[in-house]
């Protein structure tokens, strides 16, 4: 495991100006004894309310990659002596789903267990895209109506990038996600340090992103689409595990009741939850 020294050490070698100057703040607030409290207490059975703002972290190497996550924190991977050059188009950073507005877990799973399509509306110059989410089991209907619509001509679409990367209800792949309390000031601060953040100005953000999508990036980030970028987050360096306040299971780890065992032992003052949205392990 390498050590904060080791950090900050790599980061005077890679970045430089305002760049260096947010990673440098972001490894030392991750090493901050601020104690945090993340307030969220639930009883089995209750519904999970996620406040704009919160984060979700979802992971797909069992066991092994849990433990490390609770006991180090979320770092980014090319930090460590471990980093597979251009693995990744946002480097540096830890990605985290982003919640946009107030809203239960449930709706939020039903939302992003579905489907993103892009519509092509119009023709010639005055063509232009238009994407948007369909939730859980609402394809038929949705597609039906855009079939019908006299100004769009071609759509196409995709299973949500959630899907892939968090406990679903459409797939098994993810069995674990982090649910991050960010509502106090320290996780503010924290959260500051976020590629996806248009206060930054690109020239800031260019060693956080693979040179290939890096022009992309700067028109995105202000362009965002249901697709790609409009529910992202990227921090720099990384997140402390204690701003975890629960964690959601898919359905296999729903029913596997040693998996629950080793999670609530792992985080005894977090709650566990299912893709229902409800609590199965209450930390009340």
């Amino acid at each position: 495991m390498k050590t904060k020294e080791d950090y900050i050490n790599y980061a005077n070698k890679t970045f430089k100006g305002k760049a260096l100057e947010l990673v440098l703040n972001n490894i030392e607030l991750f090493y901050d004894d601020t104690i945090i409290d993340t307030k969220n207490k639930y009883s089995i059975g209750e519904d999970v309310f996620l406040k704009k703002g919160t984060f979700m972290h979802g992971i797909r190497e069992g066991f092994g990659e849990f433990d490390w996550i609770v006991d180090n924190g979320f770092i980014s991977t090319d930090f460590s002596e471990n980093a597979i050059p251009g693995q990744n188009k946002i480097k540096n950073s830890v990605g985290v789903w982003n919640i946009k507005e107030d809203m239960l877990l449930k709706d939020y799973i039903i939302d992003y267990s579905g489907f993103t399509i892009t519509c092509k509306k119009g023709r010639g110059l005055e063509a232009y895209q238009e994407s948007f989410l369909i939730p859980y089991h609402k394809f038929d209907e949705i597609t039906e109506k855009v079939n019908d619509d006299p100004d769009t001509y071609i759509w196409w679409g995709d299973k949500t990038k959630e899907v892939t990367y968090l406990p679903s209800l459409v797939s098994n792949k993810s069995q674990v996600a982090f649910i991050l309390n960010t509502d106090s000031d320290y996780a503010k601060k924290i959260s500051y340090g976020d590629v996806w953040n248009t206060e930054l100005e690109a020239e800031t953000l260019e060693e956080f992103l693979d040179y290939r999508y890096y022009p992309k990036f700067v028109d995105l980030r202000f362009n965002k689409d249901a697709s790609t970028t409009d529910r992202e987050s990227a921090i720099m360096f990384g997140l402390p595990s204690k701003l975890i306040e629960g964690v959601l299971v898919g359905r296999k780890f729903e029913n596997d009741s040693e998996a629950l065992t080793k999670i609530k032992n792992k985080l005894p003052n977090c709650y566990i939850c299912n893709v229902d949205g409800k609590v199965i392990v209450g930390n009340k």
